[in-house]
């Protein structure tokens, strides 16, 4: 759940499990039996460095061709779809009701995405590097916006949350990787707590 929260992708996890058996079988002398997912932690964010920097996972690009092209672009309109309906359901909220910049950025954001929503459906080939980093960007002027707005005791109170569940996981972990994950789990945590959708390729639907 920890490695779900950080973002990092299904098939890099299986990558670095598989790398850390892999590792463990060429041990000469093996103590024991890998019976953790803990144990494999440090292999599993080593493989999401590198993939990060491969460029933005362009190996999970969705398939290439024929029918598999239209059930990914299906997928992107899904979330797309989901995504504007939860902004215009939010925007009526009186849970922002006194957020005046969040209000004006998810107002704006909302044109975009209605606007990339369009694209989408007119179009057969989908560049998804690029609509990722579109998309990044639109959560960038959320988040920013969300930041600025948040109370400290709210903060505070997910830090102190987020501490814990990764304190459970700790041992082993590097102190980048620490904060990597506190960074990812507190954007998360708070924007699930305001209802704000996550806008990134890697909340599509699983088909």
């Amino acid at each position: 759940e920890s490695l779900q929260d950080a973002g990092i992708p299904l098939t890099v996890v299986l990558r670095g499990v598989d790398r850390a058996f892999e590792k463990h079988a060429k041990r000469k002398r093996q103590s024991g039996k890998v019976n953790s997912l803990s144990y494999c932690t440090q292999a599993i964010l080593a493989e999401h460095e590198r993939y990060q920097e491969s460029g933005l996972g362009k190996e999970q690009v969705p398939g290439q061709k024929g029918n598999q092209e239209t059930e990914d672009n299906r997928s992107v309109i899904e979330l797309l779809g989901k995504a504007c309906q939860q902004l215009e359901v939010l925007l009526a909220s009186p849970k922002i009701s006194g957020l005046l910049v969040l209000k004006k950025n998810i107002r704006g954001v909302l044109n975009s995405l209605s606007q990339i929503l369009g694209e989408v459906i007119t179009s057969k080939l989908i560049d998804y590097e690029t609509l990722e980093l579109r998309l990044n960007t639109l959560e960038e002027k959320i988040w920013a916006a969300v930041i600025s707005e948040t109370n400290e005791e709210l903060i505070l109170e997910i830090q102190l949350e987020i501490k814990q569940d990764i304190g459970r996981h700790r041992r082993g972990l590097k102190a980048e990787h620490v904060v990597m994950l506190e960074k990812k789990l507190m954007r998360k945590k708070l924007l699930e707590s305001i209802g704000i959708p996550r806008l990134s390729l890697f909340y599509l639907p699983l088909n």
